[in-house]
């Protein structure tokens, strides 16, 4: 299983956030400061949560952002925030600390990296070694299968 897109530098560790409008711009930074999408990408996937619900919340602790594909993104990607405290989606229990955003330009060229991402959290135990990890480096490790 390959996710090469998800680099080092499209990690980020934090500690906790305010919102979870917070946590998605939070991490969409890396692919908008790498420009592989617009500021306006990160206002759709808000919008999207809030006009259709906590939808990007796919399991306990996990949460996927994305929006339709549009002129504001330039290239697939994908990147993650995780969070030592976990934010709320909704009054409902839909929490994450893993929250990850894809960008895709079309209809299919993201397939295989959310083929390859729902392999990695198919596995309950790589979402917990996610979940204790302390940094970048011990996060792409995971990824990679490193011990």
């Amino acid at each position: 299983m390959t996710l090469d897109v998800l680099t080092k530098d499209k990690i980020i560790v934090k500690d906790q956030v305010d919102s979870w409008e917070e946590a998605i711009e939070f991490a969409a930074q890396p692919l908008l400061t790498q420009k592989y999408i617009e500021s306006s990408y990160i206002d759709s996937m808000i919008q999207s949560v809030k006009t259709l619900g906590p939808y990007i919340v796919i399991a306990p602790h996990v949460a996927i952002a994305h929006a339709r594909p549009g002129n504001d993104v330039h290239q697939v990607g994908l990147s993650l925030l995780k969070l030592d405290e976990a934010i709320n989606f909704s009054t409902d229990s839909h929490y994450a600390e893993l929250v990850f955003v894809l960008s895709a330009t079309d209809s299919t060229s993201h397939l295989t990296v959310l083929q390859n991402l729902a392999q990695l959290l198919g596995q309950q135990e790589n979402i917990e070694a996610l979940l204790e990890a302390s940094n970048e480096e011990e996060i792409i490790n995971i990824i990679k299968g490193v011990d």
